[in-house]
């Protein structure tokens, strides 16, 4: 019987501490009033999603600079830090030897000009002996003419004066003059013969290759005169030949002299400078670098499956830590072919612009941003009105979910149909209408129908 009332005792006082309990929680929820939620607004807007990935700053063209030729460095004329451009002188070789060189090649060179000169001069001297040589032949045919003439005649009138010594017409003695006529006229005219022909050897015809007579007159005496000086003409040949190989000799000599001073191949700032004047250099060995920052490359890796979102061309932006306020505006430069199987990423490579007032360097770290979808006058909301359950956890385009409207004091239930996501905003395709309000915050415990108190949209919600 005591247990009895024991247990009825203690019933009692829990079902009276329940009540209390629940006096008090309504008391309670009757001081807080109705929840506090925060509002967003439905907007129209051109909407924009982009591609956020950090890379790496370098450069788009270097140049590792080493001396053409083995040699002692004498002058450096850069550091690191300084801008240079194309052309310009960066070191110096120590160039004495070079120098007695190119003195040796002049000299060689001024030589063989004076000989070439000088065996020219011959050849023209040897042009006009072997004209004066073919004039002489028209003087030697025409006294030979004439020696043959007289000859004849002299002969025909021995033959006569015979015949009037036979008849007793003339003397002996006369015969005999007349004789002595007749064999020197004889003798003058075989002497002129034989003079013609030794004169003409070497100015024949036949003292030409068959098939290089010429057929005018002109060309045959120019044929004649080139055959009788041929060795002046080798001689002018070879004196040329001598006098080109030493120019060539002098202009090489000028050109190493020239190279000896080492120039910039490409505009840019010098990187790095491994060696100080008095040193050795040896080409191939680069003890200079000249990076050209007048055009800066960032390169990040994208996700393959953003592949499709970017192109060559297509507009970017690029910001880096030590410029919080800055934006920097490129386009892609390159696009990686290649997918790492690793990662299952690719490499995307962004050209920018030198900025004078805020200079990039290479190796800084930086943010890439490319803005691959756009929707121009779109009605949106904040992606975080939406409420989440099921295929709504993550929006996608022609989903139906659902959004608390305010109205009045009020939030109500509303069936949506939403398009792409932007970023912070999803595009709504209808069940909204402009400056509607919808709640984004506080949504957990909202029933349709609700009063509660709202906050008013932000502006740029």
């Amino acid at each position: 019987m005591n247990r009895s009332r024991q247990i009825y005792a203690i019933m009692g006082l829990v079902v009276s501490s329940a009540w209390l309990w629940a006096q008090c929680s309504a008391e309670t929820q009757q001081h807080k009033g109705p929840p506090r939620v925060e509002l967003g607004r439905a907007k129209r807007t051109d909407l924009t999603t982009s591609l956020e990935k950090g890379g790496t700053v370098s450069y788009i063209e270097k140049a590792a600079v080493s001396s053409p030729l083995k040699g002692t460095l004498k002058q450096i004329l850069v550091h690191e830090g300084d801008s240079v451009t194309e052309g310009q002188p960066l070191a110096r070789l120590d160039t004495l030897d070079l120098e007695l060189a190119l003195q040796k090649a002049r000299t060689d060179e001024a030589s063989a000009r004076a000989r070439w000169k000088l065996s020219r001069g011959r050849l023209v001297k040897a042009r006009q002996s072997a004209e004066k040589r073919l004039r002489s032949l028209k003087t030697a045919r025409s006294n030979l003419v004439r020696a043959r003439s007289k000859f004849l005649r002299t002969r025909s009138h021995l033959e006569d004066q015979r015949k009037i010594f036979e008849l007793g017409g003339i003397s002996r003695q006369e015969l005999q003059q007349i004789y002595s006529s007749y064999l020197s006229a004889m003798t003058g005219y075989y002497a002129a013969r034989e003079k013609l022909s030794t004169d003409k050897i070497g100015y024949r015809k036949s003292d030409l290759s068959r098939d290089l007579i010429p057929d005018e007159r002109e060309a045959q005496k120019e044929a004649l005169i080139s055959n009788n000086t041929a060795p002046d003409q080798n001689n002018v040949e070879a004196a040329r030949q001598r006098y080109l190989g030493a120019r060539s000799r002098r202009i090489a000599a000028e050109k190493t002299l020239a190279r000896s001073t080492i120039r910039s191949p490409i505009s840019g700032t010098i990187a790095t400078r491994t060696r100080e004047p008095g040193e050795q250099v040896s080409p191939g060995k680069p003890f200079l670098t000249v990076v050209n920052t007048e055009e800066l490359l960032i390169s990040a890796s994208f996700s393959e499956m953003e592949k499709p979102d970017i192109r060559i061309g297509q507009k970017a932006f690029v910001s880096a830590d030590v410029y919080p306020q800055v934006e920097f505006q490129g386009k892609v430069h390159r696009i990686s072919p290649v997918v790492s199987p690793e990662t299952r990423s690719f490499q995307v490579t962004v050209i920018v612009k030198k900025d004078a007032e805020h200079p990039l360097s290479p190796g800084m770290f930086a943010r890439i941003r490319i803005n691959h979808r756009k929707a121009e006058d779109a009605l949106s909301i904040p992606m975080q009105a939406i409420l989440p359950g099921g295929e709504c956890s993550k929006p996608v385009q022609g989903q139906s979910c659902q959004v608390f409207v305010f109205r009045n004091g009020h939030v109500f239930l509303r069936k949506v149909k939403v398009g792409q996501g932007f970023r912070s905003r999803v595009r709504i395709l209808s069940g909204l209408a402009k400056d509607d309000s919808v709640v984004t915050s506080g949504k957990e415990f909202l029933e349709d129908g609700m009063m509660v108190r709202a906050s008013e949209p932000d502006s740029d919600q």
